[in-house]
């Protein structure tokens, strides 16, 4: 889109079990018949004492260092505050804090640029829970760069009322780089969310070292993805667990070229690629100076288009070298596919993937398959072949230094399968891929200077 922001918890080592923490204006110490707290979701021993005092309420911004103890338990906060001015409001382990409907967390924000860091870290026997004050959905926790959050052995349930995206945790970044790294999260849990769990937008990814990130039960309508993520979030993706969801994909919006190498790493499901027809995910930011960008795809990665994509390595097109590279090599048994995301997918769904400029000696495609291509291109390049369209699975703009796709099917085409739409000699794709119901050539031939009369239709 162009549009387009972890167990039960509770207290000291002073009890070795405990009992959920009221609802506000509930009965202090209450317990569920279903959860007696004395356990996490792992099997755990929680050694929180059940929070039976009338806890402290919160509205006010967090303009000093400032922390709220788990003993003074629960923290309500009644109305949404700001952490900025440099301030750090720390959380401590067995803590649980209880927003009201609507209100959020503002690290840094607003009036940015701003500074302020949240840390809320618990330990796998003393986690840390956000969950609504009552029956309506809190706001979100938002990180504004230069803001920063750390989050360990947290579980947030029911958020994301004020982010766009539905999100219970978003963060920007400024639009340029360097990228903001302000989220760390380590075995951080996301529940219930009113739409995305985590929303990373406006070049800002998960710090280093993050792990063991779940976001479950989560989607709504309009939002149904466990994340989303713009482009230059996908290589600090940390593992853990996306299932569960209203849809279990990793929603990418591409919403820039991509300016820095990375990975897609495999973490279990889908991404999908794009909600609007002219998206489009760019490797390489056409600087020309700077080195190439180099885009990774792990074995076993399913990348899904919205209809109308494309994927371009290099969107620009000329005599001149790449400004970026793809390496998409599977295996046998765990391929990269690129494929549709329409409901029934169609041959025609999605352009395919286009390369500009001279191909980086880097790019290879190898154990792939790529299938539903053909949307129109809107191009014109040049061929002996006896076509008037040149849409294709993998369309070329300049001679490449190699026959770089390998082991790949091509399948379910409306156009061509490989189009050499370049002045200079073939290079042999057909010997090495497997093509199937492709509606035009299997491969185009580029023009090596002046063609043949008449000329050759497709083979």
């Amino acid at each position: 889109m162009r549009t387009s922001t972890i167990l039960c918890l509770l207290c000291s080592l002073a009890l070795p079990a405990c009992s959920d923490p009221p609802d506000e204006g509930g009965e202090a110490g209450s317990t569920s018949d279903d959860d007696d707290g004395s356990s996490s979701d792992s099997g755990d021993v929680l050694q929180c004492p059940a929070q039976t005092g009338p806890g402290v309420r919160h509205a006010e911004n967090i303009d000093v260092d400032t922390v709220w103890r788990a003993e003074d338990g629960p923290h309500f906060v009644d109305a949404s505050l700001a952490i900025r001015s440099g301030a750090t409001l720390e959380i401590e382990p067995c803590a649980v804090v209880r927003l009201a409907a609507d209100v959020e967390l503002d690290v840094a924000f607003p009036g940015t640029p701003n500074s302020g860091h949240l840390v809320a870290e618990g330990t796998v026997d003393r986690p840390i829970r956000f969950e609504p004050a009552g029956p309506a959905p809190w706001g979100r926790i938002f990180i504004a760069a230069p803001g920063d959050a750390r989050l360990a052995y947290v579980t947030l349930t029911g958020g994301g009322a004020t982010d766009p995206s539905g999100a219970t945790i978003a963060a920007a970044g400024t639009g340029t780089l360097p990228l903001a790294q302000g989220l760390f999260v380590d075995h951080v849990t996301i529940e219930d969310s009113a739409g995305a769990g985590v929303s990373l937008m406006r070049k800002t990814a998960f710090a280093p070292g993050s792990t063991a990130l779940v976001v479950r039960d989560c989607g709504s309508d309009a939002h149904p993805f466990p994340l989303e993520l713009d482009e230059h979030a996908l290589d600090s993706l940390p593992e853990g667990s996306f299932t569960g969801n209203a849809i279990d994909e990793i929603f990418v919006d591409p919403l820039d070229p991509l300016q820095v190498s990375g990975t897609i790493h495999d973490r279990g499901v889908p991404y999908r690629v794009g909600n609007a027809s002219n998206d489009r995910l760019v490797v390489g930011g056409g600087d020309r100076i700077a080195p190439p960008v180099l885009l990774t795809i792990e074995p076993g990665v399913t990348l899904r288009f919205f209809p109308g994509t494309e994927f371009a390595v290099e969107f620009a097109t000329g005599d001149f070298a790449a400004t970026g590279a793809l390496s998409a090599v599977g295996t046998s048994e765990r391929p990269i596919v690129f494929t549709s995301a329409a409901l029934a997918p169609a041959p025609g769904d999605w352009v395919g993937l286009w390369f500009g400029g001279v191909v980086d000696p880097r790019t290879a495609i190898a154990h792939a398959r790529i299938e539903y291509t053909g949307a129109d291109c809107g191009c014109i390049l040049l061929s002996c072949s006896d076509i008037d369209a040149y849409e294709g699975a993998v369309i070329m703009t300049q001679a490449p230094p190699n026959a770089f796709v390998t082991d790949t099917v091509i399948a379910h085409a409306a156009g061509h399968g490989f189009v050499l739409g370049y002045e200079g000699a073939a290079v042999d794709f057909g010997v090495t891929n497997d093509f199937e119901d492709v509606a035009g050539c299997a491969m185009t031939l580029p023009r090596p200077g002046s063609c043949p009369d008449p000329l050759p239709a497709c083979e």
